[in-house]
């Protein structure tokens, strides 16, 4: 190596580590990204998190805190992880449980590839990319296709693929429908 190209070599390096680190913060030790703030938190709560919790939240699954995408649920993962299934079983879902639920979810919402972001089947965000079936374009996680999911044969007649769809779609900031907001009545919580 040449005597100028071991400082040329190192400002390589710098900048390329600099380029993949979100900036310090003071007071939580790192700025998250703002993903969050693209995804309508209503909609989550109201169409896909009923999916998350029904289709991946199994404890062999997704309702494992070691997972990427974790999905607090009744009777299974819960923070706190009370000791017996009763104990698990016997509240609603915590606006904690609820908001890291969201948070899990949305950052499964982040494209690893840019595509046409029109097009889910063309999609390489994790969420809508690795549970679809292989057929379909999909990842097919652990050798296993999430969607369509039986009696449906195609997505567009998948509801809950849909309900996935669509919040990557969704516009932040639309009210909630009535069924919505009565199903977080329900659930004791609060639509933002």
């Amino acid at each position: 190596m040449t005597a100028g190209a071991a400082p040329r070599l190192v400002v390589v390096l710098l900048v390329a580590a600099a380029a993949g680190c979100p900036a310090p913060d003071a007071t939580s030790g790192l700025v998250t990204s703002s993903f969050d703030q693209r995804l309508d938190f209503n909609a989550f709560v109201c169409e896909v998190q009923p999916v998350l919790i029904r289709r991946c939240s199994f404890t062999a699954c997704h309702g494992a805190a070691d997972h990427a995408l974790r999905v607090y649920s009744l009777g299974k993962l819960r923070l706190g992880d009370p000791a017996t299934r009763k104990a698990r079983s016997n509240t609603l879902l915590t606006s904690d449980e609820v908001q890291r639920n969201f948070e899990s979810a949305a950052g499964m919402m982040t494209r690893t590839v840019a595509r046409a972001p029109s097009d889910p089947l063309a999609s390489d965000v994790p969420l809508l990319h690795r549970p679809l079936a292989a057929a379909f374009g999909g990842a097919e996680h652990q050798g296993v296709a999430m969607f369509p999911a039986w009696p449906a044969t195609t997505l567009e007649a998948d509801d809950e693929w849909q309900a996935l769809v669509r919040w990557s779609e969704a516009r932040v900031g639309a009210p909630p429908s009535q069924p919505c907001l009565d199903f977080f009545d329900a659930q004791g919580l609060v639509p933002r």
